[in-house]
């Protein structure tokens, strides 16, 4: 998560990323979008021990702003994508259905929510691939979340939560399956290059928008 995206979960992301063949786009998403990383973290502050369901709720209607016109974005890319990556993308497309499962649970209609207008590039695959990192990484916060909303809050992922249990027990296995798919689509430095900008535009993007509503 990227997205949804905390400082206890790093530690995962960090672990997932050490376990892995060494990979110079592997090694550079995880140094140079830090400071991007660290920057979200502290706009949304969703493990804090303040958290309340109030604050909750608007996270979540921001989450919905900002994933819901991006996942339409890139479902307009997919058929110019390789079919792995097509094929990985249909696969992770789900976050729009389940904030709007889970605002519903809480009593707000996703329909009457704004809209983000500022998303980051996706005119080639790897601005594609660079968007999906910050994505998916955001489901390694998410678990941690989870945790924490259910103990602080009483939510859980039947009850409005559901957004930040994402792929549940598939979670490691859908990251192992995202960083494989960096690693085949950095063939060279001008990529990486691409994939890296990228990943810390939408990480900007996201700021930007959730500091905004």
């Amino acid at each position: 998560m990227a997205v949804c995206v905390v400082t206890e979960p790093v530690s995962l992301q960090e672990a997932a990323l050490a376990t892995a063949t060494p990979s110079s786009i592997l090694s550079r998403l995880r140094f140079e979008t830090r400071g991007e990383h660290d920057a979200i973290e502290q706009v949304l502050d969703l493990m804090s021990v303040s958290l309340t369901p109030q604050g909750y709720l608007h996270r979540l209607e921001q989450f919905y702003g900002f994933y819901a016109p991006l996942e339409k974005a890139l479902q307009a890319r997919e058929l110019t994508l390789s079919p792995t990556t097509r094929a990985a993308l249909a696969s992770r497309l789900t976050k729009t259905a389940l904030l709007r499962q889970d605002l519903q649970q809480l009593g707000v209609q996703a329909q009457t929510l704004p809209l983000c207008r500022n998303l980051p590039p996706l005119g080639t695959h790897a601005e594609v691939l660079g968007c999906l990192y910050v994505m998916e990484g955001a489901t390694l916060g998410g678990r941690m979340i989870t945790r924490h909303i259910r103990a602080a809050l009483g939510i859980t992922p039947i009850t409005g939560g559901s957004f930040f249990e994402g792929y549940g027990d598939d979670t490691g296995m859908m990251w192992q399956g995202m960083r494989q798919l960096l690693v085949s689509g950095a063939p060279d430095t001008q990529t990486e290059n691409t994939i890296v900008s990228n990943a810390m535009a939408t990480f900007a993007c996201l700021r930007g928008w959730c500091e905004l509503v």
